[in-house]
């Protein structure tokens, strides 16, 4: 595999330097890819606003209930009871919705997190692919352990070898040709066995092209 010019050079992932090389995370540490990870994030988000949506309205109705069951305990109460039981439902709702508030912020922090370990791999199998077709046959960087799509990365991998033994093995092939066909001494069977090697190189190029 021939590549044309030298391969053009690959956004690296951003991240932070400290004392010593050290790495520190920070936000976009784990916005790699913005626009796929907000995009998931979204619905995993919206999905939890209808829910807690359904959970807030749920309880506003058993307060209510409960409201006036008691009132109809105590009518000699009156307005004044009722009125009271309605500032305590807006207050424990405004609690419960403070509550899930705070379970839908940490829950688009969780799904930043868990988009990174999904936009992250794809971008890295991403740019093996490109350097690919570029001609650049360098080994990739294995994923982390905790990152998802490891298994497609794996695949991804292997193939960059598989790819990197037959270009090494037609290389031998090529260069040996090339020494027994500008050797003027070579007897005319070697020369002919070069070219038959040739051919034959040429012969499976072309039925991978086929494929």
């Amino acid at each position: 595999m021939s590549s044309v010019g030298p391969p053009a050079p690959e956004p690296a992932e951003p991240h932070d330097e400290g004392e010593g090389g050290r790495r520190h995370r920070s936000v976009r540490n784990f916005l790699v890819d913005t626009s796929l990870q907000l995009r998931l994030a979204s619905y995993l988000l919206g999905v939890g606003v209808l829910l807690s949506a359904g959970l807030g309205w749920l309880l506003w109705q058993a307060y209510q209930e409960t409201s006036r069951v008691i009132a109809l305990g105590a009518p000699d109460a009156g307005g004044a009871l009722a009125g009271a039981l309605a500032n305590e439902d807006r207050g424990r709702m405004l609690l419960v919705a403070a509550a899930l508030a705070g379970v839908l912020l940490c829950l688009l922090g969780a799904a930043v997190v868990i988009t990174h370990r999904i936009a992250g791999p794809a971008f890295a199998i991403g740019r093996t692919c490109r350097k690919v077709a570029e001609g650049n046959l360098a080994r990739p960087r294995p994923l982390r352990s905790r990152d998802l799509l490891v298994e497609l990365g794996e695949d991804v991998a292997a193939m960059v070898e598989a790819l990197r033994d037959r270009e090494t093995r037609e290389r031998e092939v090529a260069l040996a040709a090339a020494r027994a066909l500008r050797d003027a001494g070579a007897a005319p069977e070697a020369r002919g066995a070069a070219a038959t090697a040739l051919e034959r190189l040429a012969e499976e190029k072309e039925e991978r092209l086929k494929g």
